[in-house]
């Protein structure tokens, strides 16, 4: 069974988001427009990412997600050269989570040579929807095989992202990139994310996906990975997107809810209270929902 702790996290400011990429990216997918990467620290070269993540621990970090943009074939962007400043942060203590990007079976080796903690990537399911959405001829045994590498690889947490409702806010492939994981990996974290209509990209004006969708791929989630934590992740509508927002907020939430979660990124308030009447403890966490467990003792928590 299940605990019946309700983890709800928040990333900022203990755990920032730093672009290896600054706001460089060959995609321009249409869920994103490189629209994300203004949010994100930007640090385009070793030097610059050692110094911004000593800074940032100095000012009381305790981790930090290091993304960026791809190149065309859906590769991170620096990474390469990257990883050996990588291990230089490792060093001084923060915990890293990296979003790797396509990964082969050597680069999946530096990555974990670096100290990298918490690899993660979507995991698409249908190769129609990595086409349309990220301009990318790939399939899911594509997608299936950078998690294979980076598990091979001996990286301690691998953390697949599920985007709901991906395909223009339809589901597509979701259950299908759940039961190809199934047979191939064991995930620390399972997060589970809704398509964003965000302004200025080509999905701007995209219907979400309702709370029910959620609900089914969580709960498709859930019964294959019945041990695994699985969290809502903070890439969600969130209200002021879309006429009647905060509605649709709350039904993602809920769905979410009724599918297992075991815990969301900034939870809504009212999100807290179902959790509570269905006799969850709230435990709030100061770092991304992919923390795993036995690294809580490492971050600010606060049990209610």
């Amino acid at each position: 069974m299940r605990s019946k702790v309700f983890r709800a996290y928040n990333v900022w400011p203990d755990f920032p988001s730093i672009s290896i990429s600054g706001e460089a990216c060959a995609l321009n997918c249409r869920h994103c427009g490189r629209m994300y990467l203004h949010d994100m620290v930007p640090a385009d070269t070793p030097d610059i990412l050692v110094k911004t993540c000593e800074q940032l621990a100095a000012e009381g970090a305790r981790g930090v997600l290091l993304s960026g943009g791809c190149d065309r074939q859906g590769r991170m962007l620096n990474l390469d050269r990257m990883l050996p400043a990588v291990r230089k942060i490792h060093d001084m203590g923060l915990i890293i989570k990296l979003h790797t990007g396509f990964v082969d079976r050597r680069t999946a080796g530096k990555i974990a040579e670096a100290g990298v903690d918490i690899a993660s990537m979507e995991m698409v399911g249908d190769k129609s929807t990595a086409k349309r959405i990220f301009g990318l001829d790939a399939t899911a045994e594509d997608y299936l095989d950078t998690f294979v590498n980076l598990w091979d690889a001996g990286i301690p947490h691998i953390c697949p992202h599920i985007c709901v409702g991906l395909h223009d806010g339809k589901l597509k492939g979701e259950m299908t990139a759940l039961n190809l994981l199934k047979t191939r990996i064991k995930p620390s974290t399972i997060a589970i994310i809704v398509l964003r209509p965000t302004k200025g990209t080509k999905l701007a004006n995209a219907k979400p996906p309702k709370g029910e969708d959620v609900e089914a791929v969580t709960g498709h989630a859930r019964k294959l990975f019945p041990k695994t934590k699985i969290i809502l992740g903070a890439l969600r509508p969130r209200g002021s997107e879309i006429k009647g927002g905060m509605e649709q907020r709350l039904d993602i939430e809920i769905g979410a809810l009724d599918g297992g979660i075991d815990g969301a990124e900034v939870p809504s308030k009212e999100m807290l209270a179902e959790a509570i009447a269905r006799g969850f403890n709230i435990k709030r966490i100061q770092a991304y929902g992919v923390l795993p467990l036995e690294y809580e003792d490492r971050v600010r928590t606060d049990q209610t």
